[in-house]
């Protein structure tokens, strides 16, 4: 079984991206213009936030924050999204990406970015924003918040359900690669710069690091594997675009 096969990307064209389940191509491309207006506004909010911090938190960093990662991951995926719309409309868009490993790698971009931002958006309004201390918030703290940490989900979310790309179970295993990666970027983070990214994971003042690390890890994985599954459901009765000119053949996921 090659690379591509085993995560069903020998079913994934990139039609599948920019073709909806319901509505136009059309529709679907002012759809994500709109959202990249929105995140173009949040990524500059979102480092003035980190700047104008918790004034009793010493320093800042940005980016080395997981939600800041998604974050950008998300705006690559509309303006990608976005640039392949352009392409179809010029007649220039191929159905694969010529090198196969490629291909397979944009595929798990798409099928993993759903979770991710789920993922963001239920640690922090459930987590970490109950404890936070709001007294220093601007109106851009409050619209950063919205967008970051909750459109976020909204928007991919409305994407991830109107295009029909196929998925296998098989696509826990690049959340678990997301999950043990940023535990390990949090180690070389802290071996650089003295800072632990976020404290609980501090392995000195956590003498149980070791549960909490594995424990991230499977539930990284499990929610892409059930998000696999969900997908797998919500393709059940769709028709994957297979050729342009042909968009009613049928390849179930």
């Amino acid at each position: 079984m090659s690379f591509e096969s085993f995560f069903v990307s020998d079913k994934f064209n990139l039609y599948q991206t920019i073709t909806p389940f319901k509505g136009s191509k059309k529709g679907l491309f002012y759809f994500r213009l709109f959202a990249l207006f929105i995140f173009t506004l949040g990524i500059p909010g979102s480092v003035y936030t980190t700047i104008h911090h918790n004034p009793k938190k010493q320093g800042w960093q940005w980016f080395c924050y997981f939600t800041n990662q998604t974050f950008v991951a998300l705006y690559i995926y509309f303006l990608i999204g976005i640039i392949n719309y352009l392409l179809d409309a010029k007649g220039k868009l191929n159905s694969k990406i010529s090198n196969s490993f490629v291909h397979t790698i944009y595929h798990i971009f798409c099928n993993v970015l759903f979770p991710l931002a789920f993922i963001v958006t239920v640690i922090f309004w459930g987590l970490i924003f109950p404890t936070q201390e709001t007294y220093y918030f601007t109106p851009i703290h409050w619209a950063e918040n919205i967008i970051q940490h909750l459109l976020n989900s909204v928007f991919m979310g409305i994407d991830w359900y109107l295009v029909t790309i196929p998925t296998g179970y098989s696509h826990f295993i690049p959340m678990f690669v997301v999950g043990v990666a940023y535990l390990v970027y949090t180690q070389i983070y802290y071996y650089i710069y003295n800072i632990w990214v976020y404290p609980f994971l501090n392995r000195d003042t956590n003498k149980k690091w070791y549960i909490l690390y594995s424990g991230l890890v499977i539930a990284w994985s499990f929610i892409g594997f059930v998000f696999a599954g969900i997908q797998k459901f919500k393709n059940r009765n769709r028709k994957l675009v297979s050729h342009k000119k042909l968009q009613d053949d049928i390849d179930l996921a």
